[in-house]
């Protein structure tokens, strides 16, 4: 009896196991994503939390880096650009390292370029801080670039320092220029410089200067210069400018200059005007240029331009200036060309027996 008892406590002492090794799985199963949950969350949590730390540190990071580069020196930044080894690229960091130099760092880098070894690297950045210091204090940086010209026999940091005057001040420059203690080569030097930088820049404004100031420079004429400059940016308002010039030699040669840049942008718009223009020395002026322009393709064509023109003297020249050309490429076809365009017979004989005259001189076509 007591060993059935025995097996029926065995067995009921079994079931109570079993019931709760069932119960305490189904309670695992319960409390198991409850668990996950929170390890998850609290993952998630800490990744927030890296993940903002981090973007907290780049910005840091980030504006630190622009203290760091706000606080480099001019001469620093110099100093980098003067390691760069292709000397277009070594000019325009040197120039943008200054573009926004105070004079007292201008001033520094300037004592710093001159302990420079000689070099190039040292040339160019003394021309580029000669320049910005012309910008910010040119009479004073002219002044300087007088005591260096001076003392050396080379003019070039005085160009620099009065064409860095010129882009800020463009007249005082001028007028400083006119009272240099310099020769008269050097000044219209120059003066040429300043005058052509300021037509790149304000065409309007120099030709406004010129008009009441006569200044040497050199080649050509201001008001030619002038002419060359503007053409290359807008020659329909350089053509207005020009024909409204006074009448002589200085209104022609600007009328020459601007239909010649006129024809290297716009062939057709070039010959557009001037064949609009009233018969007269100025509109032979512009035939003669456009004529010779236009027989660098068509020597034909370019003839039968110069044959609208009335001055008998100026039609001549620009008839020999294409003829000899066309001689120089093919003397038999140059031959026929000019016996077929519109020329007169007395112009045509003129230029054969010019050309006869050559040849038997040895200069030939």
């Amino acid at each position: 009896m007591s060993g059935r008892w025995n097996k029926a406590g065995l067995f009921s002492w079994l079931g109570t196991v079993a019931a709760a090794m069932v119960l305490g799985f189904g309670m695992g199963r319960l409390s198991t994503p409850e668990s996950k949950v929170e390890k998850e969350t609290s993952g998630t949590v800490s990744s927030k939390k890296v993940f903002q730390n981090g973007i907290e540190d780049g910005e840091r990071g980030r504006s630190e880096l622009v203290a760091v580069q706000t606080q480099d020196s001019t001469a620093d930044q110099l100093r980098r650009a003067l390691a760069l080894t292709d000397p277009k690229l070594r000019n325009r960091e040197l120039e943008n390292s200054l573009s926004r130099a105070s004079l007292d760092d201008v001033k520094r880098a300037l004592v710093w370029a001159e302990s420079l070894p000689d070099g190039a690297g040292k040339r160019a950045a003394m021309a580029k801080i000669m320049e910005r210091w012309g910008q910010l204090d040119g009479a004073n940086a002219v002044a300087y670039g007088e005591k260096l010209f001076a003392e050396t026999g080379n003019p070039d940091l005085l160009k620099d320092a009065i064409r860095g005057w010129g882009q800020t001040d463009p007249m005082a420059s001028l007028q400083n220029t006119q009272s240099m203690g310099v020769s008269d080569g050097l000044r219209r030097d120059i003066t040429r410089d300043l005058m052509r930088d300021w037509a790149d820049r304000s065409p309007q404004a120099a030709a406004a200067f010129a008009a009441s100031n006569s200044l040497e420079v050199g080649r050509g004429s201001l008001t030619s210069l002038i002419a060359d400059r503007w053409s290359k940016q807008d020659p329909q308002t350089a053509a207005n400018w020009a024909m409204n010039l006074p009448p002589g030699k200085e209104q022609l040669r600007a009328l020459s200059e601007l239909v010649q840049n006129w024809c290297d942008l716009n062939l057709q718009s070039a010959a557009d005007f001037v064949s609009r223009q009233q018969a007269g020395i100025n509109r032979d002026t512009m035939v003669g240029t456009l004529a010779r322009e236009v027989s660098k393709q068509d020597a034909a064509s370019g003839l039968k331009w110069v044959a609208t023109m009335q001055d008998a003297g100026m039609q001549e020249s620009a008839a020999w200036s294409i003829y000899q050309r066309a001689m120089r490429r093919d003397p038999i076809g140059a031959q026929t060309m000019l016996q077929s365009s519109p020329l007169s017979s007395a112009m045509k004989q003129s230029l054969f027996e010019k050309a006869a005259s050559k040849s038997n001189q040895g200069g030939g076509g």
